[in-house]
């Protein structure tokens, strides 16, 4: 019904199943267990169609409990899907037991008419065995760990096998039970039946994979399975997991390659086939012996390697062509030269290139470096350009890697034209679609001019092209095709390769004329050009690249200023050499006249301004300090029409010295990798003194800095005091007064000294984007030194200043509630600024709540994208249900796990700790059995200990209450006369207990005032009193036991 009703309701299919989800949660509820089956059955299929049903875990293990194999296996799939993600969900603790009893129950005999069998019990466990693979969780595995080694010896092999491969999941959750049934897994490899020995081999083989060195005692087992076993699916196991061992035994290398070969040789199997060729291609880089000679089977073992892998890429089926190709890759690792001798393989590859399948294309690419050579390398590059236009995609960045990696590799041994090496990294640099390459390209390009000396004058040629045709009319007519102005798209080059034209122009600025001699060369960026030096400037410092629409990368801004100087520096030394040529045989379109000279000029002036605003620091500070030096050198700040080309070039011909040295003093050099190694083990360099680092410096280049300047004298000494200088004086906020010197021994420099560029305020008022400069400094005059010790006040920075008073920023005595200030609140009012906060007429309660509602929000939108539909509260629809994608583990979660795997360390044998985890319940220890005699001896010591307590309870008691009583009422007789003397006692009467206190005793008498009672004294007892009250006391004790005895009897009567 349910998937008919999806077919039925392909316009409202959601509103459909979230019906249907509805009524499934109500089947769910059902004490029944074939509606809870049906239910997990629809809830199954929705699963598969990406909607969750991790709610219904605890209904599927309700299932799973049912006597019934066949709502068994249903309640056993819904919780395997379910349970996705198994370490989260508390339901899987409840299927422990359930799990232990159905693997226990296999073990179960069953006694029927037929004779005595195990049943249906087997394959209810296999059901568990199946689900705790899909389940398993460290917990689980601890637990159940030793139920499954338990079932690898069971008499069915149904079951051992199902226990063998579910060891593996086991494993991954927790690698500790590896070591623990590491050897129970061994003897697997030695059971009768051949599908457990597969089993076995496929379990281990997928270990191995993880960590091959703990299995290599299983070496002779493995090579036994592989001469003897006919079952190709068991040997391809036992091939591929020889083949991991190899590299952590090369001697097994060369034990391998006969059989291997006898079996490529028989068998039909193309899996087989594969995997024992593979095999030998692992094996081949250790078969050498020990004195360095190959094996006599070395040649016959390639050449049939090469005949089969031949075979699989000849062969129409993708799949064998792509493994013949992944062959021959693993196969040239070891045998670099095997192409060069088969022809016919090279031809098949390169037809490989031109696949309709990507993988087989890109398999086939990574085998053209062993191809290449000196001869063919310029007409292999030439198809793979062709190639390179017509692919797309990931495809084509690897095909601009493979050219790129062909023509570099081993110090470019392969190159024999560098010219041809530079135009093809132009036309790279010119594809669209390989971004991703233009670091590697520009990394090339730059490498290759840094190192080849010859190629440098070319390669400053086509990186003034790149740079020139960037322009409106810097592309040539007539590459274009005579038709007008270029188009945009021939004007593409990659962003990262422009930085790495224009180092090269500028680095080797000196080979610009050389570069440029050659006919029909286009050296014209726009109608403005004057030659190629001015092209190059305006190309570098337009102002469209860094206030455009599409304004050049930061980084490559900077790089442009940085080399446009440079260009105008080697354009100002070749006018020098111009001026000094005229006359003789210098070529007009080799020099640089005075008109392209001041045209260089004028453009940096213009545009370095515009550099100057960027936002980039980098870009900001190089424009500004090549601004500034141009400045310094004399060229005027703005265009002026009376400033003559003539009179621009010769004051850059008089700093043209000064811009050599300070930007281009000589061609930076390669370093190889050797002497950067050596240099990196010796350490750093010892430090310099400033002395000799200044010995290598030309000061006469610095003419200008010779001169006397309101600052410092023509020694470079500071003219005045360090203390003039204020670190922390700030602006005014207050227009009127003004800030009067106070003389403290120290001298003030005069307003001229303190005014080195003139009256700022006059003579800038005009520029100043903010008005006057005087009106800003509010009335201070910049001639006026400030004060030294006011401004000292309070300041932190000098250690002779006072401490702000603290009244002095909160209002301070004289500042009251009322809103009254004083002269330390003004002072720290203009000092500072005075700082409002604006709530923008909100109040801290609408604040607080507007937090609140955006933490709400927040938590709405991380659970909608959760993908799962939580109720927030008990109203709300729970109907509804989010489609989702199936929870699986990660990449990074299953990595861990193999690498958690890869830890354990089988070759070291079992400790103390090593020891099987047991599930078992606490028992009570029973209590030994006592004997009848000694419990009844005991009973009769107990009531003799309780009668003598009692009698001596019972003996006390008078002598405490007679001692114990202040009035001594109990021992006097109130009706015997008043003695006022006291007869004297014998000796013997001495020594007993006196019954009453003495006469004269001052509390009794207390007591007798305050009680207002006359008390008569107490008669002295007779010697004979003692005996008689011990004799009645001894009376009354039996006859209250004889009372006691009488009651117990009474009452046992009355029990029976």
């Amino acid at each position: 019904d349910l998937v008919s009703g999806i077919r039925s309701h392909k316009r409202d299919t959601a509103l459909f199943i979230s019906q249907s989800i509805a009524e499934i949660k109500n089947e769910l509820q059902s004490p029944d267990f074939f509606t809870k089956s049906n239910a997990l059955q629809k809830l199954t299929f929705l699963q598969m169609m990406g909607y969750t049903m991790s709610w219904a875990a605890f209904a599927a293990v309700e299932v799973m409990s049912s006597p019934r194999f066949a709502l068994k296996r249903v309640g056993y799939l819904a919780a395997c899907q379910g349970l996705d993600q198994p370490e989260n969900s508390p339901v899987v603790l409840l299927t422990t037991n359930l799990l232990q009893k159905e693997l226990r129950g296999a073990n179960v005999v069953v006694n029927t008419s037929s004779g005595n069998k195990s049943g249906e019990n087997i394959y209810h466990a296999g059901l568990a065995i199946n689900c705790l693979s899909n389940i398993a969780t460290e917990d689980l595995g601890q637990a159940l760990l030793p139920e499954l080694l338990h079932m690898l010896n069971h008499p069915s092999p149904y079951i051992r096998k199902k226990a063998l491969l579910c060891l593996y999941k086991v494993f991954l959750k927790y690698p500790q039970g590896l070591r623990l049934s590491y050897d129970k897994i061994k003897l697997c490899l030695e059971d009768p039946n051949p599908s457990v020995v597969s089993c076995a081999v496929n379990v281990i083989t997928e270990l191995a994979e993880k960590n091959p060195k703990n299995y290599l005692p299983l070496a002779p087992a493995f090579f036994k399975l592989l001469t003897s076993s006919a079952n190709n699916w068991m040997l391809i196991k036992v091939v591929k997991l020889l083949g991991s061992l190899v590299p952590e035994e090369p001697r097994l290398a060369r034990k391998l390659l006969e059989p291997l070969s006898g079996m490529v040789k028989s068998t039909h199997a193309k899996s087989l086939l594969y995997e024992s060729v593979h095999a030998i291609t692992l094996c081949l880089p250790y078969v050498k012996k020990a004195d360095g000679s190959q094996p006599a089977n070395m040649i016959t073992v390639v050449e049939l390697c090469v005949e089969t892998l031949r075979s699989f890429i000849s062969d129409s089926d993708q799949n064998l062509k792509y493994l013949g190709l992944v062959g021959f890759g693993s196969l040239l690792l070891s045998q670099p030269r095997v192409l060069h001798a088969h022809p016919e393989c090279r031809g098949l590859i390169l037809t490989c290139l031109s696949d309709e399948d990507v993988t087989i294309r890109t398999r086939a690419l990574g085998l053209l470096k062993f191809m290449a050579t000196k001869r063919n390398l310029v007409d292999l590059i030439s198809q793979l350009l062709s190639h390179v236009e017509a692919a797309s995609g990931e495809y084509k960045c690897q095909l601009v890697e493979e050219i790129i990696r062909m023509c570099s590799s081993n110090k470019y041994e392969l190159v024999v034209d560098f010219s041809w090496y530079v135009d093809v990294l132009v036309i790279l640099a010119g594809v669209r679609g390989i971004e991703g390459q233009g670091e590697m390209i520009a990394r090339q390009w730059m490498d290759v001019a840094w190192r080849v000396l010859p190629v440098r004058c070319y390669a400053v040629r086509r990186s003034l092209e790149i740079l020139i045709c960037r322009g409106p009319g810097g592309v040539d007519v007539e590459a274009v095709g005579g038709g007008g102005d270029a188009k945009e798209s021939d004007r593409h080059f990659l962003s990262e390769v422009l930085p790495a034209a224009a180092w090269i122009v500028g680095e080797y600025s000196q080979l610009i004329p050389d570069g440029v001699d050659e006919e029909g060369l286009n050296t014209t960026f726009d109608a403005a050009s004057t030659g190629p030096y001015h092209a190059l400037i305006q190309a570098m410092t337009a102002p469209t690249d860094a206030a455009g629409m599409n304004p050049l990368p930061c980084p490559t801004q900077a790089v442009f200023v940085q080399n446009a100087m440079k260009v105008f520096s080697a354009a100002c030394q070749r006018n020098v050499e111009t001026q000094n040529s005229h006359g003789m045989s210098l070529e007009e379109k080799l020099g640089c006249s005075d008109e392209e000279l001041h045209a260089c000029a004028e453009t940096l002036m213009k545009n370095l301004v515009i550099y100057a605003e960027s936002t980039d620091p980098e870009v900001k500070e190089r424009a500004f300090t090549s601004y500034q030096l141009l400045l310094s050198i004399g060229l005027p700040s703005s265009s002026n029409s009376f400033v003559t080309a003539a009179s621009t070039a010769a004051t850059c011909r008089g700093a043209a010295e000064t811009l050599t040295y300070l930007l281009t003093p000589e061609p930076m050099k390669p370093i190889s990798a050797k002497a950067q190694k050596r240099l990196a083990a010796e350490g750093p360099p010892s430090p310099v003194s400033v002395r000799d680092w200044e010995k290598g410096v030309d000061w006469d280049v610095f003419w200008f800095a010779k001169e006397e300047t309101p600052w410092f004298d023509k020694d470079g000494n500071v003219k005045g005091s360090v203390e003039n200088i204020s670190f922390t004086k700030h602006l005014s906020n207050s227009t009127s007064g003004e800030v009067k010197a106070e003389t403290v021994g120290i001298a003030q420099p005069s307003a001229a000294a303190m005014q080195p560029f003139g009256d700022i305020s006059s003579a800038v008022a005009e520029q100043m984007p903010f008005g006057n400069v005087s009106n800003a400094m509010s009335g201070a005059s910049i001639g006026q030194a400030p004060s030294t010790s006011h401004q000292r006040v309070g300041d932190p920075f000098y250690l002779s200043s006072r401490p702000t008073p603290a009244n002095a920023l909160f209002g301070g005595k004289g500042a009251g509630m009322d809103g009254g200030t004083d002269d330390a609140t003004n002072a720290a009012t203009t000092r500072f600024g005075v700082l409002t906060l604006d709530s923008g007429g909100e109040s801290e309660e609408d604040s607080g709540r507007k937090q609140k509602k955006k933490k709400k929000k927040a938590k709405k939108i991380q659970k909608q994208d959760m993908g799962v539909a939580i109720a927030d509260s008990d109203d709300e629809d729970d109907n509804h249900v989010t489609r989702t994608k199936r929870g699986s583990i990660g990449k990074g979660d299953r990595a861990k796990e193999y690498a958690n795997l890869a830890l354990v360390d089988l070759t070291t044998p079992l400790g103390e700790d090593d020891i099987m985890p047991r599930n078992e319940h606490y028992v009570v220890p029973e209590r030994p059995p006592v004997r009848p005699d000694v419990v009844h001896q005991k009973q009769k010591k107990k009531k003799k200990d309780k009668e003598k307590k009692k009698s001596s309870r019972k003996e006390k008691s008078p002598t405490a209450a007679v001692t114990g009583d202040l009035l001594g009422f109990d021992a006097m007789d109130f009706g015997a006369p008043v003695v006022d003397t006291p007869t004297p006692l014998p000796a013997a009467a001495v020594a007993e207990p006196t019954l009453v206190g003495s006469i004269s005793n001052p509390v009794n008498s207390a007591f007798d005032d305050l009680l207002g009672l006359e008390m008569p004294e107490a008669m002295p007892p007779s010697v004979e009193a003692p005996a008689a009250v011990q004799s009645s006391q001894a009376n009354e004790a039996k006859a209250r036991k004889a009372a006691k005895k009488a009651s117990k009897k009474a009452k046992k009567k009355s029990k029976q």
